[in-house]
């Protein structure tokens, strides 16, 4: 009803300027104004037209990605609705960087579709949630290793600028990627190695803290949740297997977890955060139970000045006990990991086609890690697992939320097994 009152409101107004245009002789800069205050009205119809969809705006919330923070938008109570999604190509070479066949099989997988689904209680409390559907597919086969999944599910209580509550299933604020893992944010078809293997991304946990501006431009998060279970940790995937995801998750250990965040740099972000918890989650052996106790660490920053965008990212990762922590898993588990990536891309069409809308850049990426960085007495280090990757690419973004993505990655090892591959990627978020 409200709609038709402004559209009949608006059409009157013009029909009443124009018939006031054909009757008087106005002065040209006269008409000039007229038609376009006649313009004006013109859009407004459109915007009313298109209703919700002409004003949806995508800004990053505490940290989380444009599309996840959605629901914070809503100026009235009710439901949200967002997403994601990546549709990956990759082509491995034939050989190794040692000579030796590969027989590394291409892919081709729809990678990910995600719907955040959150709703507005008020002006105070919020829910907010991510469900993810990997690999097209829930099947259980050799060839179908998809999944549903929970990213996250939290209500908000936002008391003020200063100090809000969170609490359910949370995104663990570590380094970048794993709060802003929308994929049209970064530059790569593939998130860094680093934020893999070193940082879990993506990383989340059941669990309950605070959120806000400590000062003007200095933001924190900080959450009490589950630990990690050092059962699943790995030689190659360092920390990466032993989070529990907060599926009927073993609370024996927990662990707390922070970022603090400077945003008063016109176009910047530097950034800190931590975990830290024991990981045994129970486990014993024959000196007693096995804690186990890990930290993650990183320093991050962004950057972003008309078509230059640059990030940069250093973690690392400790396990004390990481000699008993390798006779549980069976292998050898590295007491410490670290790796560091930066990445630069331009966008060049302003320069090409000056008042396009569209979007062009080059990017280059480069990246170390190494999730045996150091091994407990008596154990030795795989030099497979010290990498190094060069990508560089093209990132072409038609819409603000589309991309399309190629990439070429010179993968490198100690071991000299490497494997080279390129890569395609469509991806969107709405």
């Amino acid at each position: 009803m409200k709609f038709v009152v402004r559209f009949i409101l608006s059409t009157l107004t013009i029909l009443i300027v124009n018939t006031f245009v054909q009757a008087q002789p106005a002065r040209q800069d006269s008409l000039k104004e007229i038609q376009r205050q006649i313009d004006i009205l013109t859009q407004e119809i459109e915007k009313m037209k298109l209703g919700e969809v002409s004003e949806t705006h995508y800004q990053p919330v505490q940290g989380l990605g444009p599309a996840a923070s959605r629901v914070y938008s809503l100026k009235k109570s009710g439901a949200s609705l967002a997403g994601y999604g990546e549709l990956t190509y990759q082509n491995y070479a034939k050989k190794r960087d040692n000579g030796a066949n590969a027989n590394t099989v291409s892919r081709i997988d729809y990678l990910r579709n995600v719907l955040y689904v959150g709703f507005r209680f008020n002006d105070w409390i919020v829910f907010n949630s991510e469900l993810e559907f990997e690999h097209a597919s829930t099947g259980e086969g050799a060839e179908e290793r998809g999944e549903v999944s929970v990213e996250f599910g939290y209500v908000d209580l936002m008391f003020s600028k200063n100090f809000n509550v969170r609490a359910g299933m949370v995104v663990i604020p570590v380094g970048i990627i794993n709060e802003k893992h929308e994929p049209s944010t970064f530059f790569g078809t593939l998130r860094p190695q680093v934020e893999r293997s070193v940082i879990p991304s993506t990383w989340r946990g059941i669990g309950v803290g605070a959120y806000g501006e400590l000062a003007p431009s200095l933001h924190y998060r900080g959450y009490i949740i589950e630990g990690l279970s050092a059962a699943g940790f790995s030689a190659n995937d360092g920390v990466r297997g032993g989070r529990q995801d907060g599926s009927n998750a073993i609370a024996q250990d927990l662990g707390v977890t922070g970022k603090l965040e400077y945003t008063g740099i016109a176009g910047g972000i530097i950034g800190t955060s931590f975990y830290i918890g024991n990981s045994g989650q129970g486990s014993t052996d024959a000196l007693g139970e096995v804690s186990a106790f890990t930290s993650v660490w990183s320093l991050h920053g962004e950057y972003a000045w008309q078509g230059l965008e640059l990030r940069a990212l250093y973690a690392q990762t400790s396990i004390d006990q990481a000699d008993r922590v390798s006779v549980l898993t069976n292998e050898t588990i590295g007491s410490s990991a670290k790796g560091f990536y930066v990445v630069a891309g331009y966008d060049v069409l302003p320069i090409i086609l000056p008042g396009t809308s569209h979007y062009l850049a080059p990017f280059l990426q480069y990246e170390q890690l190494n999730t045996q960085a150091s091994v407990a007495s008596g154990y030795t280090a795989n030099k497979a697992n010290d990498r190094s990757t060069l990508t560089f690419g093209l990132s072409y973004k038609p819409h603000p939320n589309v991309a399309f993505k190629f990439d070429y990655r010179d993968n490198k090892n100690e071991a000299g097994t490497g494997l080279n591959q390129w890569n395609v990627a469509v991806n969107y978020l709405f």
